[in-house]
């Protein structure tokens, strides 16, 4: 009878100089690999991981704390390893542009936030699809939390709009979603900015002005399953932490610890 205990089993094939991973979903074998790379990148059209040959060993230590590997073709001995210098990190395209928009124009965003540790030094991430174009923008600062770089991706998304447009913003927070969609932050900010009698509610600066923006715009806040081969979400999560890991990041002034 098979060991119901036994590892599952993760493939990986080498493809010039990128390894192909296919593994089964495993939150924390993604958020190792998410943490410990920096060239890891979701293929929604392969349905794989794939990561710069050069932290070949350090993928490999990831991925055996979690499964077992089979690795389907060889590559020669004379390949770097993690041990050559750390790669650039990505940073947005065509974030220098102006997001051009009329009013009533339709918009879709996708927002993303993250942080290299909760608190910690933090990223926001947008993707907007406007008339068939694509325009991105992020940002970062050195001490923050998850839950402010959420908001603040859309923040800055509705502020980036100068006339007012039909906006539907995906999120994967869930948080997100549903303090705006089901009006909690109009109710907290109505209450002073308590959730209840005993307790205060969390980022009401960044809260208010998302209500403020919302207010002069037509928004819908959507929410999308993280990690779910959604490429606009898996975009916004390599922008996010690339960002959160850059040097000299300013000052979220709006944090308190």
């Amino acid at each position: 009878m098979k060991d119901l205990w036994a590892k599952k089993e993760a493939f990986i094939r080498y493809e010039n100089n990128q390894l192909v991973i296919v593994v089964p979903f495993d939150d924390n074998y993604i958020k190792d690999l998410k943490s410990e790379t920096y060239s890891r990148r979701w293929n929604p059209d392969k349905k794989a991981w794939t990561v710069s040959i050069s932290e070949r060993d350090k993928v490999l230590e990831i991925i055996r704390r979690y499964f077992d590997v089979i690795e389907e073709n060889q590559p020669s001995d004379s390949v770097p390893t993690a041990k050559s210098e750390p790669l650039e990190l990505i940073d947005p395209i065509l974030s220098d542009r102006p997001i051009k928009v009329e009013a009533g124009d339709k918009v879709e965003v996708w927002t993303d936030g993250a942080c290299i540790v909760n608190p910690g030094p933090g990223g926001y991430a947008i993707v907007f699809k406007h008339k068939g174009r694509v325009r991105e923008l992020a940002g970062g600062y050195a001490l923050t939390t998850n839950n402010r770089m959420e908001i603040m991706a859309a923040i800055v998304a509705l502020e980036s709009l100068k006339a007012k447009c039909r906006v539907t913003i995906y999120s994967d927070s869930k948080l997100l979603v549903d303090t705006m969609m089901l009006e909690w932050a109009k109710r907290w900010r109505v209450n002073g900015w308590k959730r209840n009698k005993k307790e205060k509610a969390i980022n009401p600066d960044l809260w208010q002005r998302l209500l403020d923006l919302c207010s002069q715009h037509d928004v819908q806040f959507v929410w999308v399953k993280g990690h779910a081969s959604t490429p606009e979400n898996e975009r916004c999560d390599q922008l996010a932490e690339a960002t959160a890991r850059k040097p000299d990041l300013p000052i979220d002034q709006g944090y308190k610890s």
